[in-house]
């Protein structure tokens, strides 16, 4: 039995109707994945780019070390180490900077001949005021991380297309290091890695840690 005309007409309505419901649907589902994204994007250059800011801090504290101090002749890598744990909080459960305790003994033990000078007061000064500024920075990159955590699990459907779908975390996502770079879920790693000593990590968390004491004379 042929149709009529009317018949046919409400049937290619139908199928038009149909048709843009589909196409309509594959651009809102192509928005939101773009979006989603977009949002790493700009998520991963934060993180790079925030990174990059601790470790150039870090940097800078150490070579500021020997142009405040007046210890150029003092530079060297065993040197830098001392200062970079210094910062991170690593000698706190070994008598922290008393007299004798972890950090002026390994810098005696690397340099004897600083046990004559009368620099030891304006060491404390500089480390202690650097310390503040380091915990507030990695305090920032952490709280970077876990936001980014929690948007990458967020929801059943955009962590299964934050994940399987686009790729994140991506190689967009970089840790620069003095020797290279990491990328994607090696640099989320390292950057996690705050470097900090067990002993020390109370410390960092409640945001608060003993005076230093300068060692006397």
């Amino acid at each position: 039995m042929m149709r009529s005309h009317s018949e046919k007409g409400v049937a290619g309505w139908i199928v038009l109707v149909v048709l843009a419901a589909i196409i309509g649907s594959g651009l809102v589902f192509y928005g939101y994945i773009n979006g989603l994204r977009s949002e790493s994007v700009k998520r991963e250059a934060q993180l790079s780019a925030q990174y990059q800011s601790n470790q150039n801090y870090l940097s800078t504290y150490i070579s500021g070390f020997y142009e405040q101090i007046g210890v150029a002749n003092l530079k060297s890598e065993k040197m830098d180490q001392i200062l970079s744990d210094a910062v991170k909080g690593r000698y706190e459960k070994s008598g922290g900077f008393s007299q004798g305790g972890g950090f002026f003994s390994a810098i005696l033990e690397a340099y004897p001949n600083l046990a004559g000078l009368n620099i030891f007061d304006k060491i404390v000064e500089y480390i202690s005021g650097q310390r503040a500024g380091y915990r507030d920075i990695q305090d920032k990159l952490l709280d970077m991380l876990r936001s980014y955590y929690t948007w990458r699990q967020d929801g059943f459907v955009q962590s299964f297309i934050v994940s399987s779908v686009i790729g994140v975390p991506t190689d967009r996502l970089e840790a620069r290091l003095s020797d290279g770079a990491l990328h994607g879920a090696a640099a989320r790693d390292k950057m996690y890695q705050i470097v900090l000593a067990s002993q020390a990590q109370e410390a960092y968390k409640t945001g608060t840690m003993d005076p230093l004491a300068v060692p006397k004379k």
